[in-house]
């Protein structure tokens, strides 16, 4: 017997949707790719706006902070946590905490997915980060 109903397809994700939906749940710690910014759990990060283009999202936290994501999939909430599951590229920007809010304070660290591993890098000064991201991990995750 033939089905004259057909399996719909999911609706496609809509990450400026799930944001404005769940923005003020968004605070906590930022770990990327499995690379946590400072330790886990040491520092707070709140969400204060965000905006959407095709392919990209840029979240601004209360510090002054900015987190962009491309292409992300896989937005969720699990418990107290925001997950985005998968990005080709994800960028954080902060300024020195205790500095003041001037571009020469500016520093980010940014990981871009390339043939199957994630490059990390950083314009920061005072030590070298030990980068061990991995494709097992979110992308992001702020818990």
């Amino acid at each position: 017997m033939l089905s004259l109903f057909r399996k719909s397809k999911p609706a496609p994700e809509d990450p400026g949707t799930f944001l404005r939906e769940h923005a003020a749940q968004i605070n906590g710690s930022l770990c990327v790719f499995g690379d946590w910014f400072g330790r886990p759990m040491d520092n707070c990060h709140q969400s204060v706006s965000h905006e959407e283009r095709e392919g990209y999202v840029r979240l601004t936290f209360n510090e002054g902070e900015t987190l962009e994501v491309w292409e992300p999939t896989g937005l969720r909430i699990e418990g107290k946590s925001f997950i985005i599951q998968r990005a080709t590229r994800v960028r954080w920007e902060w300024f020195y905490y205790g500095r003041p809010q001037i571009p020469e304070n500016r520093f980010f660290v940014e990981h871009v997915v390339s043939g199957g591993v994630i490059e990390a890098s950083s314009n920061v000064t005072w030590y070298s980060p030990d980068f061990k991201p991995s494709l097992l991990e979110p992308a992001v995750s702020i818990t």
